[in-house]
């Protein structure tokens, strides 16, 4: 027997009002998984932020190294 023949047999069982709620719980389930499937379809090369440093031609490890020396100093 597949899982969808018990998942029908199982339901069938059910009294009508659980199977709507097994119905919304599927749909639950479909929605955050096409949310989260759109989550991780998304790039940083998008974000606005990308590429901010590329036109100061500064080195900016070396400026992240100079930052967090100034903290290491205190």
């Amino acid at each position: 027997m597949t899982l969808i023949e018990q998942i029908e047999e199982q339901l069938q069982e059910l009294p009508t009002e659980k199977q709507t709620e097994v119905l919304n719980f599927i749909l639950f389930l479909q929605q955050r998984t096409a949310m989260s499937s759109k989550a991780k379809r998304r790039t940083l090369k998008k974000h606005p932020a990308f590429g901010a440093w590329q036109e100061r031609h500064i080195d900016a490890l070396a400026y992240q190294q100079d930052i967090r020396a100034e903290w290491g100093s205190r």
